[in-house]
């Protein structure tokens, strides 16, 4: 990897040293490049170190473009990038990694420091200039079309041929993506579509939430905008004394965050007992019954799910929990299996960007070539969470990050030769 492949020297600046500006750096180097890689943060990767609980999903092997917003601009990304192509790259590296049965990759380690370590030890390696702790406040191109980069306390001595912005987006601000790219891309006639957090918990008033807070079980999930069901996840999901969280809650707020915030009504509909089908609900309870001696409403129910969350629904139904059953309760229990298989939470907003773990909306893709070069301003590119795109939970967005980068980090080397 540290042979050039073209003979040229660019200039380029890369603003951002996450995981799309990383990326973009190792690939411009690789092929020839001078770069500077500018990050806003004492420490790089910041918030690539967070993903995945520190364990950093970083691609899946299931890269349908369906996992992605705007998917008729990714397939094409996607079907010469796929996940073996970065596994190799990373293994190139030294970082060896995992599957699951889902398709998620992870790095052995199952530390998502070492993929940020080894992209910043091989751009090191290249001889690339890797300056922290300086947050780009202005980009000016001169009268020679090259790019000069200002601080608020200084000008940057150099000047660049190619400048590629890999800022982030607006969630998690904290680790520096605080939209401050979409600031310098506007400066350049960008447009910035309007941006939501995704990959977010959602807020509800259910009177489930703070009684049964902490919870955790494994669902079907639906998503409803003004009664039109939308999509249906799989998987865990926790309850919260505010809201919902857990990944189907992540998946499904990629479409209800923005929803909520025009003000249409959104639901979730929740399947307890995704085991058990409808059909099965009679011989289910007449097996129970035959079995049953003096149980009360709450142990006859209590082994179908997580034993607080049976008695708090049992209650928000006004049913006495403790009441013995007898055989004229069949038709109240058939209610109670419909009620556990449709449990319906109005959502009235999201947690916000300081707890999502991605944004929606970003630059316009059609302001971008396919070599992620604005079509307004050649040289400059853009990668990752910045441009409109972003995706599910599993290593998806990830992916995207190093496709941009790779996309953009090739272009800026190759421009001009």
């Amino acid at each position: 990897m540290s042979q050039a492949k073209f003979n040229q020297s660019n200039k380029i600046a890369v603003v951002g040293g996450g995981a799309a500006g990383l990326f973009a750096a190792s690939k411009a180097l690789e092929n020839g490049a001078i770069v500077t890689v500018f990050e806003r943060n004492v420490s790089f990767g910041k918030k690539l170190n967070l993903t995945g609980n520190g364990k950093c999903n970083f691609t899946n092997y299931d890269l349908d473009d369906s996992h992605f917003r705007n998917s008729e601009y990714i397939k094409p990304f996607l079907d010469k990038y796929n996940a073996s192509y970065f596994q190799d790259y990373f293994l190139s590296l030294g970082v060896l990694s995992y599957s699951k049965k889902n398709g998620c990759l992870y790095p052995s380690s199952q530390k998502a420091t070492t993929i940020t370590q080894s992209l910043v030890r091989h751009i090191e390696q290249l001889g690339g200039k890797m300056i922290s702790g300086v947050c780009i406040s202005e980009i000016i191109q001169n009268n020679s079309h090259k790019f000069e980069l200002i601080t608020k306390e200084q000008k940057i001595d150099d000047v660049f041929d190619c400048v590629i912005l890999a800022c982030g987006g607006k969630a998690a601000p904290k680790t520096g993506s605080d939209g401050f790219g979409f600031r310098l891309a506007r400066t350049f006639g960008h447009t910035v579509s309007r941006t939501y957090p995704v990959l977010v918990q959602l807020k509800s008033d259910s009177g489930i939430c703070k009684k049964c807070s902490g919870v955790r079980c494994r669902v079907n999930a639906s998503a409803y905008i003004n009664n039109e069901l939308l999509r249906t996840e799989h998987g865990e999901l926790q309850i919260t004394d505010s809201g919902l969280s857990g990944i189907v809650i992540f998946q499904l707020s990629r479409i209800l965050s923005k929803a909520v915030e025009e003000g249409k009504v959104c639901e979730i509909i929740v399947d307890f007992l995704p085991e058990l089908s409808e059909h099965d609900f009679t011989d289910f309870l007449n097996k129970r019954l035959n079995m049953s001696v003096n149980d009360t409403f709450y142990s006859f129910f209590e082994g179908l799910g997580n034993p607080k969350l049976i008695k708090c629904l049992l209650n928000e139904l006004e049913i006495d929990s403790e009441r013995i059953i007898n055989k004229d309760d069949f038709d109240c229990l058939i209610s109670v299996l419909f009620a556990l298989k449709k449990w319906k939470f109005t959502i009235t907003g999201h947690n916000g960007y300081d707890n999502a773990q991605a944004t929606r909306g970003g630059v316009l893709l059609n302001e971008i070539s396919p070599n992620m070069e604005s079509v307004f301003t050649p040289g400059l590119y853009f990668a990752g969470e910045m441009l409109d795109v972003d995706a599910d939970c599993g290593g998806y967005n990830l992916h995207w990050a190093w496709t941009s980068g790779e996309v953009a980090g090739i272009s800026a080397a190759k421009k001009g030769f």
